[in-house]
């Protein structure tokens, strides 16, 4: 079976440079939202030199207006790109990422607590949002997990600092019962399994922040729950995306841990056979 992984898009048309794919996995970021990114960077260096600072939601600091006009904009490029990736008539499964804009069913506002993600994919009968599901995939069991953008709970006194007690102790009980979802979902899988999760593994080689421009230029910021996830289970495959640094494959215990990378050109073509990974091929120019 060879499967074609696209990489964090942010609102690029991916450029397909392999052929003869079953699948295509895609590990969500498929909005364009670097509004957001600015905004949230500009927050968190505000709050890394005065404590007492409080964050607002990124919509509102926008304005009304302003955001609904971002978000139309973003959406209408990630249709066009969720349409292409369908248009290959393969089974496409995805996962949303933190830069997917979601829902905010506590906003003063109802443009933003519509599903946005479920939109994107509505009657594309091929696209499949596996997000704290499994699918079926031949000899694999599909197993997902979206929205990550970091560790689940902190694992700094840098990071712990943004947060109450009453917030870390939430974070904690959220992290807890994310813990015990996916548990059950790998516990179902009878086959070996692919793991799609749009942040990859939490300290690895794949998962330093090494963008000078980022507040947490050298922190490892991946995902607590995948890397539990593969110690524990240890399935056949891990993909992740987020970090975009980092485009290759490390081995960790008996996983294989993909780094699916950033931008249009990123594609990465896995091979497997008999339940295990036969090959896998980056594209690089």
């Amino acid at each position: 079976m060879k499967l074609l992984i696209i990489g964090d898009l942010h609102g690029q048309k991916p450029n397909i440079h392999f052929d003869k794919f079953d699948a295509i996995i895609s590990v969500g970021d498929i909005c364009d939202t670097d509004f957001i990114r600015k905004i949230q960077f500009r927050q968190i260096a505000k709050k890394m030199k005065n404590p007492e600072y409080e964050f607002s939601p990124w919509y509102e600091v926008l304005g009304r207006r302003n955001a609904k006009q971002k978000i139309d904009k973003s959406l209408l490029k990630a249709r066009r790109i969720v349409e292409y990736l369908a248009s290959f008539n393969v089974p496409v499964y995805i996962v949303p990422g933190n830069s997917d804009i979601d829902t905010e069913p506590m906003s003063r506002w109802d443009f933003m607590k519509h599903d946005f993600f479920g939109g994107l994919l509505f009657e594309l009968e091929n696209v499949k949002n596996v997000h704290a599901k499994i699918a079926d995939l031949g000899e694999f069991r599909m197993i997902g997990y979206g929205y990550s953008y970091g560790p689940e709970y902190p694992q700094t006194n840098e990071d712990k600092k943004f947060f109450s007690r009453e917030e870390l102790s939430s974070k904690m009980k959220e992290y807890q019962h994310t813990l015990t979802e996916m548990d059950g979902l790998f516990r179902k899988a009878k086959k070996p399994v692919i793991f799609i999760s749009h942040n990859v593994p939490y300290n690895t080689p794949i998962d330093k922040i090494e963008a000078k421009s980022s507040p947490r230029h050298g922190f490892h910021y991946g995902s607590l729950v995948a890397r539990e996830m593969v110690d524990k289970y240890k399935p056949t495959v891990c993909i992740g995306g987020h970090m975009h640094e980092h485009y290759r494959k490390i081995i960790l215990g008996k996983t294989t841990c993909i780094a699916a990378g950033f931008g249009s050109n990123a594609n990465t073509l896995l091979e497997t056979e008999g339940g295990k990974v036969k090959r896998v091929r980056f594209f690089k120019n």
